[in-house]
């Protein structure tokens, strides 16, 4: 079936309008592009790539049925640096014309995403590879046929979403000798000395986040939304736990930061199905698991070259 690929060096108000239209499944990617509107959100090296069927788009790209697009920023560093979606998502069945249709719109994407790291000029941070996260497992599927999906050892997560207005409205007064802050360069130090997740003070600083702090400025608690919106990094040292900070936390920061983003209303958390504690807390937040994702490396290395 003839498909039509576009590229796009800024983000359409027509693509952002269309992802809003195919939610909750489109919420990574919506907030990716999103969060290009925030300072340092992005590089010039960002790409919007869409494919399509060749005759909707001739009808513009709200008329859009089944469509693949995806965000690419390989100027970003070591931190996520593609996210994808499909209307494939969106589907609990396919039938046969549809899984072809698709395959070759991922397939055509994937060839566009080559391009686009070859258009770059410059050594990736990942040699021959593009970190792509929060992959739906539907996508990730039939992206394998392509021989390009190379697995990661992070596994699987359950994506879990929550309503800002159903996020319990819990009490956030603190007690004495404790006050909320913004996360400071600083902190951001401390945070990823608590990770093994590869990222950077300056993308972290960047990200909407929030800390309870001791009265001498010691971060005990944190959590930030990352540049898809999900819920990342939430911490509790160790001697403050169960208390009920990090749900606290978590809470509020749904309920003030995530409209800097968008004003639809939804939030998410990456969550380990073997993470009980978060698991519980995402239940506690009136949240609920929707589908799962990974994070893979894919290939990007010229067929001619890595044969």
């Amino acid at each position: 079936m003839p498909h039509s690929v576009f590229t796009y060096d800024d983000v359409p108000k027509d693509v952002v309008k269309l992802l809003q239209s195919h939610l909750p499944f489109s919420l990574p990617l919506l907030r990716r592009v999103q969060y290009t509107k925030f300072p340092g959100g992005s590089t010039p090296a960002a790409r919007v790539v869409l494919v399509c069927d060749a005759q909707e788009a001739s009808n513009g790209l709200l008329a859009l049925t089944k469509f693949t697009t995806a965000f690419v920023d390989v100027g970003g560093g070591r931190d996520t640096q593609m996210w994808f979606y499909s209307t494939l998502e969106d589907q609990t069945q396919l039938d046969s014309d549809e899984a072809v249709q698709y395959e070759e719109q991922l397939d055509a994407l994937v060839k566009r995403i080559i391009g686009v790291t070859q258009e770059y000029g410059r050594e990736l941070v990942y040699p021959g590879g593009v970190l792509l996260g929060s992959l739906h497992s539907s996508v990730r599927a039939i992206m394998e046929k392509s021989g390009r999906v190379i697995p990661r050892p992070t596994g699987i997560y359950d994506k879990w979403l929550f309503r800002v207005d159903e996020v319990p409205d819990i009490e956030d007064q603190l007690p004495q000798g404790m006050y909320w802050d913004a996360p400071t360069v600083d902190d951001c130090k401390i945070v990823l000395s608590r990770t093994d997740i590869p990222r950077t003070v300056e993308a972290l600083s960047k990200m909407p986040g929030l800390a309870i702090k001791l009265a001498d400025g010691t971060p005990i608690s944190w959590a930030f939304l990352s540049p898809d919106g999900s819920l990342v990094s939430l911490h509790c040292e160790p001697e403050y736990r169960r208390r009920g900070f990090a749900k606290t936390l978590a809470a509020k920061l749904f309920r003030e930061r995530t409209r800097e983003f968008g004003e639809d209303g939804w939030c998410a958390a990456d969550v380990s199905p073997d993470n009980d504690g978060s698991r519980g807390m995402c239940f506690r937040l009136k949240g609920k698991t929707y589908w799962q994702v990974t994070w893979v490396m894919l290939d990007v290395r010229d067929i001619k070259s890595s044969a």
